[in-house]
């Protein structure tokens, strides 16, 4: 057996749910590469301390019985009142609610884009409808909205920590910033409507995640199976490639300094170094979990990954996976999933949003816990 792979926050309390949340079939964690080991003798030799990443000792997996963790399960009915089109993507702002990214009256199908990867109805206008709207995590009514006369084929979003909206558009190849408080961009990365694999041009992008400390990271996507890297004034600082089939979406684990992508086609996770806190690290892989079903979607939360799979050679469903414990499965949810696209988790940790294409539909899923379980349990 290949020894588990653990991660762990140190000396930091996780308020909700320490856990993996996966949406499809039981995964079993993949190999690992000798990362771990030389960081850990260069953090406790050089730096004269250990990260938070180690090895658990060679053993059987062990499988947590349902009942033992916390079960999201579904509010019915919570988004009853909104009327939305393919919804692709979903984040939480700095007060908890949830803010959906949709297409309107726009879809995506298989005549939107030739062969050269540049979208076919370029020509038309901007979709009219408000594309960004945040909506009220109590009632599920809108609260706010935005984003008309900007885009043509919506994808990802991400809310970083000062409360801006970052969000990626297939059809222009670009990703925009919208700093808190505003409805325009501040900054745009890509040409519009022009792929392209250079420092200046994107395939299809399809996620952002963003630190605290000003690294940009944008999944590339469709086309490149890549991850550029830019600062936030949006000036490049490098790329990490892999043998990726469809990097769908990415999450930032800041404090591990480990970003992991979904490999959409690959039907795997990857994790590897993000390069903040130990550039010589930036992209070398730590650990996968393969054999997952098509991941579309992945975010981070404590020690958890996030993840909503679509259907394939299952039906969507979800699965929770504690990578505190070496990326134990211990649960099963969402069977009544139908499209995931992509999904978000509150800062708490105690609700989980899914956007669905097709349905068209944001599914709200509130976390019910056992007062033991492994989501107040303190990681390290």
């Amino acid at each position: 057996l290949q020894p588990s792979f653990t991660f762990r926050l140190q000396g930091r309390m996780i308020s909700g749910w320490s856990l993996l949340f996966i949406l499809g079939v039981n995964s079993a964690l993949g190999g690992v590469l000798d990362l771990a080991d030389l960081v850990a003798e260069y953090e406790n030799e050089i730096l004269g301390r250990a990260v938070g990443l180690g090895r658990l000792p060679e053993s059987e997996p062990v499988y947590q019985n349902e009942g033992d963790v916390g079960h999201p399960e579904e509010v019915h009915g919570w988004d009853a009142s909104l009327k939305l089109g393919q919804v692709s993507a979903v984040a939480t702002d700095l007060s908890d609610d949830p803010v959906v990214f949709h297409r309107g009256p726009v879809t995506w199908t298989a005549n939107s884009f030739g062969p050269d990867h540049v979208y076919k109805q370029r020509d038309e206008p901007a979709i009219k409808e408000d594309t960004i709207i945040t909506v009220d995590q109590f009632t599920g009514k809108v609260k706010s909205k935005m984003g008309s006369d900007l885009f043509y084929m919506p994808h990802g979003i991400t809310i970083d920590h000062e409360n801006n909206v970052w969000v990626t558009d297939t059809a222009l190849h670009q990703v925009m910033k919208i700093p808190a408080g505003s409805t325009k961009p501040s900054l745009v990365l890509g040409e519009k409507f022009v792929p392209g694999s250079d420092q200046k041009h994107f395939c299809q992008p399809t996620s952002v995640a963003v630190s605290k400390t000003g690294n940009v990271y944008v999944a590339d996507g469709y086309c490149n199976n890549r991850v550029v890297v830019y600062d936030t004034k949006g000036r490049y600082v490098t790329e990490i490639k892999g043998d990726w089939k469809i990097v769908h979406s990415i999450t930032l684990f800041e404090e591990e300094d480990t970003l992991c992508i979904a490999d959409r086609e690959g039907e795997r996770v990857v994790c590897m170094g993000a390069g903040l806190n130990h550039p010589q690290f930036m992209g070398a892989k730590i650990q996968e979990i393969t054999g997952l079903g098509r991941v579309f979607g992945v975010v981070g939360r404590g020690s958890a990954l996030i993840a909503v799979l679509g259907k394939g050679k299952t039906p969507a469903h979800g699965v929770t996976i504690d990578l505190a414990d070496g990326g134990r499965v211990v649960d099963q949810w969402g069977k009544e999933l139908k499209n995931p696209h992509q999904l978000a988790v509150s800062r708490e940790a105690d609700t989980v949003y899914v956007a669905e294409i097709g349905p068209n539909r944001l599914r709200k899923f509130n976390v019910v816990a056992p007062e033991d379980n492994i989501f107040t349990h303190e990681t390290y």
